[in-house]
C-alpha cells in the first residue's frame, strides 16, 4: 500500500479486507487453477493472501509491498513476500510466471503514468492466457452529506498534490487494452457508507473513519488546514452517514493475457 495508506497501522487494512469480502461476496473474480501461482502486486498487510492461501493450499502466493508490515515469520505455508516497489514498474519476479496478479486499493498512491507501468508488469508477469484483476475505488461518495463531501474532497486535494487522480479506476479497461489485455470487463459494485447498509455499511463507516484519522495530518498538511478541522469533519461524516444512504462505487477490472 502507497502514501495516505502508509500511515495506517495493519488493523484497519486487516479489516477492510473482512469487509470487501462480505460486500463483494467473493475474494476473487477470476480464475485460480490448482497448483497455480498467484502475484498480490501492493500486498499490504498480507490479510487477502493469507485468507486466499488457507483456502487454497496447493497454490503459491507471492506479495509484493513497499512497506513490510506483511508477516514475516508467521504466515500459511504457501505464501511469500518480497518488499519491493511496485509503482517502480519492475519487480523480481521472472517473466510469465503468474497464473493470476491481483491488485485492491492502491489507487491512492498510483499517477496515471504509474498506472500504466504497474498494468504493463503484471501483464510481464502473467502466463499466456493467465489473468490479472484490480479492484479499486473512485474515492468519491454517493448522497454524502456537506462534510462527508468535504473530507473526500480534502482526500482528493492531498492525493492532487502528488499528481494521484483516483478517478483514473473508473476506466482501467482503456489502460488494460493499451497494454495489450483482451477479454477486459469491469463490474461495479456498490458499498453502503454507514447504517443504512447494515452491518457491513456500518463496519465500513468504522472503517473509513479510522483511515481517515490516520491520515489526518498528510491531509490537512496538503489543504493547509488544520489537523483539528479534519477530524471534526470526520466526526460530522460520521453523524451523516448515519442517517443518508451514502455509498461509494467499488470497480472490479479483469482482463487475460493473449496465449
Amino acid at each position: 500500500m502507497y502514501n495516505l495508506l502508509s500511515y495506517l497501522n495493519t488493523t484497519p487494512l486487516n479489516d477492510q479486507h473482512y469487509i470487501f469480502k462480505a460486500v463483494l461476496g467473493k475474494n476473487i473474480h477470476v480464475p485460480i487453477p490448482e497448483n497455480g501461482r498467484v502475484m498480490d502486486m501492493g500486498c499490504g498487510a498480507g490479510t487477502w493472501m493469507m485468507d486466499m492461501a488457507t483456502d487454497m493450499g496447493t497454490v503459491h502466493f507471492v506479495g509484493a509491498d513497499i512497506s513490510n508490515i506483511y508477516p514475516t515469520a508467521i504466515h500459511p505455508r504457501n505464501c511469500s513476500f518480497y518488499r519491493e516497489n511496485i509503482i517502480e514498474g519492475v519487480l523480481s519476479q521472472p517473466n510469465s510466471s503468474f497464473d493470476v496478479v491481483f491488485q485492491r486499493n492502491v489507487a491512492p498512491g498510483l499517477t496515471f503514468q504509474n498506472w500504466q507501468a504497474v498494468i504493463a508488469e503484471a501483464y510481464r508477469l502473467l502466463k499466456p492466457g493467465g489473468s490479472f484483476e484490480s479492484v479499486e475505488s473512485d474515492v468519491f461518495v454517493h448522497q454524502g452529506g456537506p462534510q462527508t463531501n468535504a473530507i473526500f474532497e480534502h482526500l482528493r486535494v492531498s492525493m492532487a498534490t502528488r499528481n494521484v487522480d483516483p478517478t483514473v479506476v473508473r476506466d482501467l479497461r482503456t489502460l488494460m487494452i493499451s497494454a495489450g489485455f483482451v477479454d477486459v470487463n469491469t463490474k461495479e459494485y456498490c458499498v453502503p457508507l454507514g447504517e443504512w447498509g447494515g452491518q457491513g455499511g456500518e463496519l465500513f463507516r468504522q472503517n473509513m473513519q479510522a483511515i481517515m484519522q490516520s491520515a489526518s495530518a498528510v491531509v490537512a498538511r496538503a489543504g493547509n488546514v488544520t489537523e483539528e478541522y479534519i477530524l471534526q469533519l470526520v466526526q460530522g461524516m460520521m453523524q451523516e452517514t448515519s442517517r443518508d444512504r451514502a455509498y461509494q462505487i467499488v470497480y472490479v477490472t479483469c482482463g487475460k493475457k493473449p496465449l
